[in-house]
């Protein structure tokens, strides 16, 4: 309903100090206008005093700012002081996002399916034609699916010989819409994180391709994307056999299968623009 107080003479320059003082929570009035479709020099009328919305109008203006009614013709002090704590709850708070980001993306139920050791291969970050091995588990902990990477250490620029060192990375796992999505980071020095996203293939068949991108870990610290294969391999496993065979791998590696070759290469196809994951 049109408030009555609009006819009140005396709430005048109560209501032009109280819309200013909206405006002034954007960066012009222009601003405002464009975004009202209000008419600029319509809405100086306003802010001076010399005429009042319409019912259409006033209505725009009030559900813009996100006021009742009769919030603009308050006593402007009044106002001033209920209008800045008002926006800052309406404000989305940082811990809201996380949360509505952890609803949207995590879940154990939809993802179970999920749960056990692949191998994980990729080109490695440092450059050259060298296919890298990782172990990597997934599995149930606190209601979510989270993950457990070990990549062997081969050194600075990864040309050292295979050692008995190895790296943990730690994340968890979720979905977007009908794709996975894994956040991975470094558990020593939390400087080094990676974002893997995947087709999922179901029961039928645990081999999936996709994309990981991340920070090499070399003196560059090169930000690099690359397709990548999770090739499943059991929910129970010799963890000693699966190790060992981690590391970096020649294309003429034979323990490397060639469809996982073929889906890790890096390369474009005619008319590609962008870089894609394979799903065939």
């Amino acid at each position: 309903m049109f408030p009555p107080q609009l006819i009140l003479a005396e709430r005048k320059d109560d209501f032009c100090a109280n819309l200013q003082l909206c405006c002034d929570h954007y960066r012009s009035v222009s601003e405002v206008c464009r975004r009202l479709k209000i008419n600029r020099q319509q809405f100086n009328r306003y802010l001076a005093g010399t005429a009042f919305p319409s019912r259409h109008n006033y209505k725009l203006i009030s559900d813009f700012f996100g006021l009742e009614p009769e919030h603009l013709f308050m006593p402007s002090s009044a106002f001033a002081a209920s209008f800045k704590p008002r926006t800052m709850v309406e404000a989305e708070p940082a811990s809201r996002r996380w949360d509505d980001l952890r609803r949207a993306v995590l879940g154990l139920p939809q993802l179970a399916e999920y749960q056990g050791f692949y191998f994980k291969y990729f080109y490695t970050y440092l450059g050259g034609h060298r296919i890298k091995r990782e172990l990597v588990h997934w599995y149930e902990s606190e209601g979510m699916l989270v993950s457990s990477v070990k990549q062997r250490y081969l050194g600075e620029d990864e040309g050292a010989d295979a050692s008995s060192a190895f790296i943990t990375y730690r994340g968890i796992v979720g979905s977007v819409g009908d794709r996975l999505i894994n956040i991975d980071y470094h558990r020593g020095t939390g400087r080094e994180v990676s974002t893997m996203f995947l087709y999922p293939r179901g029961r039928k068949s645990r081999r999936m391709n996709g994309l990981t991108v991340s920070v090499s870990h070399g003196p560059a610290r090169a930000i690099a994307a690359a397709r990548v294969v999770m090739d499943f391999i059991g929910t129970e496993i010799d963890r000693r056999v699966a190790l060992s065979g981690l590391g970096s791998h020649d294309l003429d590696d034979a323990s490397v299968p060639a469809i996982i070759k073929r889906a890790v290469l890096n390369d474009l196809d005619p008319g590609e623009t962008l870089f894609a994951a394979r799903h065939r």
